[in-house]
């Protein structure tokens, strides 16, 4: 797990709080970044066996893992993170390409966005689509930050909205950053990004 007192929280890094290695600090759309674990061991077969591998019953588990890392965040580290799941005004998510889409059958960050919606209460918003057809997994760095731009249109009202955006895997932040952006641009008071994971 990472602990929210030591994390970057521009990016969602570990121990990133004083000097973060992998964002160097560098501001992005999100107002606040925050993850709950390290993509290594069990989180990314457990993140794969959900989105490729039809274990679609492991949105639940993946919804407590988001609001357990909000509440710990709220608890632990209030100063830095209060407020990111309590005082949100709606949940929103990032979606998967119309690609992805028809391959796995169904939006995993939907499905996630869903049950956390109703553990929380706060307002699910279907208010992003996304264009494009990589499959990010394959790209290096430049190419993701380049991939990312422009992908992302806002579909539904979201002016003056304290935006809580979830997905599962914060790798460079760029997805995060640019579909932050696109609901910035849009109106939202502000937008803080909420991963489950985070390469490091």
């Amino acid at each position: 797990m990472i602990d929210p007192a030591q994390a970057c929280t521009v990016c969602g890094a570990p121990f990133g709080a004083m000097l973060c290695t992998e964002c160097r600090g560098e501001a992005g759309s999100c107002d606040r970044v925050l993850a709950g674990t390290v993509f290594e061991g069990p989180a990314p077969r457990i993140i794969r066996a959900y989105k490729d591998a039809g274990e679609r019953r492991l949105a639940a588990a993946l919804a407590d893992i988001l609001v357990d890392t909000a509440e710990h965040a709220e608890a632990t580290a209030d100063a830095r993170y209060g407020g990111i799941l309590r005082r949100a005004d709606a949940l929103t998510f990032v979606p998967a390409t119309a690609t992805a889409f028809r391959r796995r059958g169904f939006d995993h960050m939907e499905a996630i966005a869903r049950e956390m919606a109703s553990i929380t209460g706060i307002p699910l918003l279907d208010a992003l689509v996304k264009h494009g057809y990589a499959d990010q997994r394959e790209l290096g760095r430049a190419d993701r930050l380049e991939a990312a731009c422009g992908q992302y249109e806002v579909v539904a009202d979201v002016s003056e909205l304290r935006i809580l955006l979830i997905d599962d895997v914060i790798t460079t932040g760029a997805t995060l950053n640019s579909a932050a952006d696109t609901l910035r641009r849009s109106g939202a008071a502000s937008v803080d990004g909420l991963a489950i994971s985070r390469v490091w």
